[in-house]
């Protein structure tokens, strides 16, 4: 089947999402938020201290820089960032708190294997919506010499 002109007969119905869309952002009454409803804040997320060697930064021997991962992010992407975060050893007692440093980060979603269909609660669209948990965690280079790119490869 030719794919020839399947976005402009997509239009209509991007057309009416857009107008969806833009009734949702017109209508406060439709976005409750804490600014205007008020509200109480939540609780942060809990994290622990960690230690990374930043990519593209000379360090010397033996230093790391300091930082902070989040517990879920730790124990859903723990093992697979092996040698790349350390939370606990001599890597965490000597780290250096950086300024301004900001560490690369990963983010891995891990689906059950099932999806439904939901409605968009702002265009009225459907769309497929997978059940699973997203884990975030932050990750560092394996030795002074490696490169960004050849890390991102976990």
């Amino acid at each position: 089947m030719s794919r020839r002109f399947s976005r402009i007969k997509q239009g209509a119905e991007l057309n009416t999402a857009l107008d969806n869309y833009i009734t949702y952002l017109k209508n406060i009454d439709t976005r409750p938020s804490k600014r205007t409803q008020g509200g109480v804040r939540g609780s942060r997320r809990e994290t622990v201290a960690a230690a990374v060697l930043p990519f593209g930064k000379e360090m010397g021997t033996g230093e790391y820089a300091a930082t902070r991962v989040s517990t879920e992010g730790l124990t859903g992407l723990g093992t697979v960032l092996n040698g790349r975060l350390y939370t606990q050893g001599a890597q965490l007692a000597g780290a250096i708190k950086i300024l301004k440093f900001r560490p690369a980060k990963v983010t891995a979603f891990r689906g059950t294997g099932a999806a439904t269909y939901v409605q968009s609660k702002i265009t009225k669209l459907y769309y497929l919506k997978y059940t699973g948990d997203t884990y975030g965690s932050l990750f560092g280079a394996t030795s002074a010499t490696e490169e960004e790119f050849a890390g991102e490869r976990l």
